[in-house]
C-alpha cells in the first residue's frame, strides 16, 4: 500500500503556526504512516538514508532568507527541488529499489538533489559534529551568577561532583566535575525531595524481547525459529523475568515508570522483512497482537508479570502497558494452521508450516504463495464485520486516518456500533481470557481486554498506539474504563496512588497543546526533541528557545504534557548518529533537563548502537540491550544515573517555570516549582580524556 500522508501536511502547518521553537539551520524529516528519521542539511555532506520499497514523504525546514518556491508535491531523482525559505517544503519521494540515498543541500540556490548512492551503507557516513559556536570549558574553579534563586548564605550541593558551597553575592564559586560535560547541577543541601509528578516523569521504554533474557526456556515458545544469520527479525528471548532481574537497575537511572512494549501473545509465525524479503520477519515487538487477554508465552505468564509490578511497585517505580486498539497481527502460515483457516494450499508446505523456509531464488516473501487470498473462507479470520482488510467480502481500506490500514494489517472497526461475536478460533484459543458477550461492538470487547490487565494486575497508565487512527470516544472510553479497574484494583489490595495515566502516539505531534488532549490524554510523544537533540547535545545552551517554550506552554496549559525522547524504535537511535561519548553525554543532559516528561529508550544511558537491519534500519534501532560494559559505556551510565537521580529528586526540572540567567561565558538556567528550586549550568564543551 502507499501510505497516506495528509496528516503529517496539516501536522506541519499547526507547528509552524505555532513558532514553537526559533528558526534553524536546515533539517531533513523523511517520513511514513508509523516511521519517521530526520537529520540536518549542510553542503558539506549528504544526509543519506537506508530506504526501502515505499512512498516517503519528504520534509525540510529551517531554511532561512527570504525566497519563494514551488516546491513539487514529488521530487524526481537528480534534479534540483526548490525550497522555501522560512516555512517547511513538503514533496513525496518514491522508492522502488531498496537502498541509501542522499539528500544534497545546495546553500546558494537552496535547492535539494536526492541521488542513490552505490555500495555504501547509511552507517558508513558519519555525522559531523553540529556547526555551532559553543562555550568551551578551559578548566579549574567557575564562579556562577545564580541571581533571585536562592537566599544569601544558603548551602547548595552540586549533584555530579559532590561539592558543597555556599551562595555568596548571589553566586558561587567551584570546580565542575570530571567528565560532566560541563554540566553544574545545583540544589540546596538537605531538602527533602518533593511529591512525585507525571509533569516531571522519567520513563524507561524497554523493548522486552531485546533487553534480558531471564528464563532461556521461552526463547522459542509456538516453535518460533532463530534464522541462521542475523536473526534480524527474530525473537531474542528477552522476558518478563529479565526485567525482573534488572528492576534494580532501571531504579538506579531515575527511573519513575516503566513502559513495556506489547506483551499480550503475538501471532505465533513470521512474515517477509524488509522490502526484499531478506530474513523472516516475527512480532518480537508486540504490535501484532494475536490474543489481547493473555500473555505472550515467549515473555512469560500471568504468575510472572504479577511479580514483576509488585516487585516494581515496591521500589516506587510504576508500571505502563502499551495499548494497540488499531489493528491485530497479520496472518501468518503458523496461526491459520493451528486455527484451521482453510485458505492455505498445504500440498507444498512442511508438516509443520512454521517450518517453511525459501528456497533457492525464493525470498521470506514467497510464503504468500501458498495462501489464497481470494478464499471465501477468509470469514474463518477476522470476519468482516470485525477488521477492513483487501479480502474477499470484506470493507475495503480507505484513505482516511481512521480507515487505512497501517502497513498492511488488518484494521479494527472500532466506530462500528454492529453487535459482533468473537472469532471461533479465538474463543477456542488455549488460555484465552476472551468469552462472547450479548450486544458487544469492537470497542467494547477491545476496551474490555485492555482494561483487563488494569483490573487484574494494577497496571498503572498505558501508552496507547496510534491514536490518530482510532476515534476519540473510544479513548475517552479507554480512559475511563481503565481509571475505574485500577480503582477495583486498589480497593481490593488497599493500596493508593496517582489516577489513572494516557499518554499517546500521536506520529508527528509537537510539543503544543492539540485537541487529542481532550479525548482522555494525560500526556503525548514529542516528536520534536528529537530534532532539536543534535545541537543541544553539542552545546546545551542551544535547547534554550526549546526549554522557554515548553515551559512557558506547560504554564499556560494546565493538561498539556509532552514526553520527549532522543532515541526510539520507530525512528533513530541518537549514539548512532554520531557514536560519540560526548555527544551522547551531553544529549543525556538536553534531554533529562527538559520540561515536560521524558522517555528514556533502553541502551540509551550507555550509548547502545544500531544492530544489524538489512534492508529496513528500523530493525536496526532494536539490538540487543548491553549489559557487558566497556569504560566509555560505564562512564556515560555514571553521569546519567547522577542527573537522573537529580531530575527524579526535583519535580522543577519537568513542572517548574524556567528562568535563563544571564551569565558571561555560560549558559545558566533556574526552575522553580513551589518551594523546590534548582540551577543548571552548562560551563562549556570539555574534551573526553
Amino acid at each position: 500500500m502507499t501510505p497516506v500522508f495528509t496528516w503529517q501536511r496539516l501536522a506541519i502547518a499547526i507547528a509552524a503556526s505555532l513558532s514553537m521553537t526559533a528558526a534553524a539551520s536546515p533539517h531533513i524529516t523523511v517520513t511514513t504512516s508509523t516511521t519517521q528519521a530526520d537529520k540536518p542539511l549542510n553542503a558539506d555532506a549528504p544526509a543519506v538514508f537506508a530506504l526501502g520499497k515505499n512512498t516517503y514523504q519528504i520534509t525540510v525546514d529551517g531554511v532561512d532568507g527570504e525566497c519563494q518556491a514551488n516546491t513539487p508535491s514529488s521530487a524526481k531523482f537528480n534534479t534540483p527541488i526548490p525550497l522555501g525559505c522560512g516555512t517547511a517544503s513538503t514533496f513525496d519521494l518514491t522508492i522502488r529499489f531498496a537502498g541509501d540515498y542522499g539528500f544534497y543541500y545546495q546553500a546558494d540556490t537552496r535547492t535539494l538533489r536526492v541521488k542513490r548512492e552505490p555500495k555504501k551503507t547509511a552507517s558508513t557516513f558519519k555525522r559531523p559534529l553540529p556547526d555551532v559556536q559553543c562555550q568551551q570549558y578551559q578548566g579549574g574553579p567557575v564562579t556562577l551568577q545564580l541571581g533571585d534563586s536562592f537566599a544569601e548564605g544558603t548551602q547548595l550541593k552540586e549533584a555530579l561532583s559532590g561539592q558543597v558551597v555556599r551562595v555568596k553575592d548571589h553566586s558561587v564559586t567551584l570546580t565542575p566535575a570530571a567528565n560532566s560535560g560541563g554540566l553544574v547541577l545545583l540544589a540546596p543541601v538537605d531538602v527533602p525531595s518533593s511529591a512525585f509528578s507525571y509533569r516531571n516523569a522519567n520513563i524507561y521504554f524497554v523493548m522486552v524481547d531485546r533487553f534480558n533474557n531471564g528464563d532461556p526456556s521461552n526463547d522459542h515458545s509456538y516453535g518460533r525459529h532463530q534464522d541462521d544469520a542475523q536473526n534480524i527479525g527474530t525473537f531474542h528471548g528477552g522476558d518478563l523475568q529479565g526485567v525482573i532481574d534488572k528492576l534494580d537497575y532501571i531504579q538506579s537511572l531515575g527511573t519513575d515508570v516503566i513502559w513495556l512494549s506489547p506483551i499480550v501473545e503475538q501471532v505465533h509465525g513470521f512474515v517477509g522483512g524488509g522490502s526484499q524479503g531478506s530474513f523472516p520477519f516475527y512480532a518480537y515487538h508486540g504490535y501484532w497482537s494475536r490474543d489481547f487477554t493473555q500473555v505472550d508465552n515467549n515473555f512469560g505468564d500471568d504468575a510472572v508479570l504479577k511479580t514483576l509490578v509488585d516487585e516494581a511497585h515496591q521500589r516506587g517505580l510504576k508500571v505502563f502497558l502499551d495499548a494497540v486498539v488499531n489493528h491485530p497481527g497479520y496472518a501468518t502460515l503458523a496461526d491459520l494452521q493451528q486455527d484451521g483457516i482453510n485458505v492455505v494450499n498445504d500440498a507444498e508446505l512442511p508438516e509443520k508450516w512454521q517450518d517453511w523456509q525459501p528456497d533457492e531464488g525464493q525470498s521470506w516473501h514467497d510464503f504468500h504463495d501458498a495462501i489464497d487470498y481470494k478464499s471465501t473462507h477468509w470469514h474463518q479470520w477476522w470476519g468482516k464485520d470485525w477488521v477492513r482488510a483487501g479480502l474477499p467480502g470484506y470493507d475495503q481500506p480507505g484513505s482516511s486516518d481512521k480507515t487505512l490500514t497501517l502497513a498492511g494489517l488488518p484494521d479494527f472497526k472500532t466506530e462500528s456500533d454492529q453487535p459482533v461475536t468473537p472469532p471461533q478460533w479465538l474463543l477456542n484459543n488455549p488460555g484465552t481470557r476472551v468469552e462472547a458477550r450479548d450486544n458487544y461492538t469492537v470497542s467494547d470487547y477491545l476496551l474490555e481486554w485492555q482494561t483487563q490487565w488494569v483490573e487484574r494486575f494494577g497496571i498503572d497508565g498505558f501508552r496507547v498506539d496510534t491514536v490518530k487512527h482510532v476515534d476519540g470516544e473510544v479513548w475517552r472510553a479507554l480512559k475511563s474504563q481503565a481509571s475505574a479497574a485500577l480503582e477495583t484494583w486498589r480497593r481490593q489490595h488497599d493500596k493508593t496512588g496517582e489516577p489513572f495515566w494516557m499518554m499517546g502516539e500521536v506520529w508527528g505531534h509537537r510539543a503544543y497543546r492539540s485537541p487529542y488532549f481532550d479525548q482522555g490524554f494525560d500526556a503525548l510523544i514529542n516528536f520534536d526533541l528529537q530534532k532539536q537533540m543534535d545541537k543541544g547535545a553539542y552545546c546545551l545552551s542551544e535547547m534554550q528557545d526549546t526549554y522557554q517554550a515548553y515551559a512557558d506552554t506547560m504554564a499556560k496549559e494546565a493538561d498539556f504534557i509532552p514526553v520527549s525522547y532522543m532515541s526510539s524504535h520507530d525512528t533513530e537511535l541518537f549514539f548512532s548518529r554520531f557514536k560519540d561519548a560526548s555527544m551522547q553525554r551531553g544529549a543525556a543532559n538536553a534531554l533529562l533537563l527538559a520540561p515536560g516528561a521524558v522517555q528514556v529508550f533502553y541502551g540509551d544511558e550507555v550509548g547502545r548502537d544500531l544492530g544489524p537491519y538489512g534492508d529496513d534500519f528500523h530493525q536496526g534501532t532494536r539490538s540487543d540491550m548491553i549489559w557487558q560494559r566497556n569504560a566509555m559505556q560505564a562512564d556515560l551510565l555514571n553521569h546519567w544515573r547522577k542527573v537522573g537521580q537529580f531530575r527524579q529528586d526535583h519535580p522543577a526540572i519537568g513542572a517548574g517555570k524556567h528562568q535563563a540567567i544571564p551569565q558571561a561565558g555560560a549558559y545558566v538556567f533556574s526552575r522553580q516549582l513551589g518551594e523546590d528550586t534548582v540551577v543548571a549550568a552548562f560551563i562549556g564543551r570539555q574534551a573526553d580524556k
